[in-house]
Formats: structure tokens, sequence, C-alpha cells
């Protein structure tokens, strides 16, 4: 077990985060998880895997390849929790990105679960039933012609 978790280090994480999906790097977060992390998430349906994700490098490379079609990724931590026990925390995530003429926002929810101070376990959960939201042009469009 490591340090207890707190809302500090949440936000350091998410800024992490944040800086690696701007960067469409996600492996540059790579210490931040545990090696034998668990991944969870309903996306992996979409990409034809079954059942939980196991390892740093496999999560990664399911991470990386998740975020492959997203340009200009703004990945933001809307409101976060350390859960009771200080051993796991919860994040609200507003994940935007262009793809083709629209700007587009993903918000979901992530389970952490700690392991000697590091991500053991990551769960994320939203509705993927539903669509996601429209926000207008992409940030890389040039503006509209003026009248």
């Amino acid at each position: 077990m490591g340090p207890p978790v707190s809302l500090e280090g949440v936000d350091a994480q998410e800024r992490r985060f944040a800086h690696s999906y701007a960067a469409g790097d996600i492996a540059q977060a790579r210490d931040l998880y545990h090696p034998a992390v668990v991944y969870l998430s309903p996306t992996t349906r979409l990409f034809g895997r079954r059942g939980p994700i196991e390892g740093v490098e496999a999560t990664l490379e399911f991470i990386q390849m998740t975020i492959a079609g997203c340009r200009n990724i703004s990945y933001r931590l809307d409101e976060r929790a350390v859960l009771p026990g200080a051993a796991a925390a919860y994040a609200r995530i507003l994940f935007d990105w262009d793809a083709d003429s629209a700007r587009l926002r993903s918000t979901y929810v992530v389970l952490y679960r700690y392991r000697e101070g590091r991500i053991g376990q990551q769960e994320l959960y939203y509705d993927p039933s539903g669509t996601v939201e429209r926000l207008g042009r992409p940030v890389s469009a040039p503006p509209p012609p003026p009248r």
C-alpha cells in the first residue's frame, strides 16, 4: 500500500493526463500506472475486446488506440473526490476533441484504485448507448468567411 490518496495528488495526476492527451501521447503518463494495472471500460467492446485489460503496456496501447482519431484533445477534470479509506478516488472528466467538422465532448467518470502509490485499477463509466455532445466547430477549423 502506498501513501494515502489526497485531492492534491488527484489534481496532479489529472494534470499529467491532460498534458499527455493534449500531446496525443498517453505513454507520457506511464509512471502513473502500476505495472500490473487493470483497465476496465465499456469502450473495450467498441474495439472488439472483452473483459479487463491487464498490465501497463496493454493499457497504454489500448488508450492510445482509442484516441488515435482525435485531434486537439482537451482533457479537463470537472470534479473529484477521495473515497473513504483513502486508497481510491473518483474523477469526472470532460474530454473534448475535434473529429471531422465538429468539436465533440464525452463526459465520463473514472474510479481509480491505487496500489503502491500508483493507479492499480482504472474503471471508466459512461453511457455507451448515449451520443457525444456537439460543441460546435473544431478548434482547428478556419473561421467562417466574413459576410
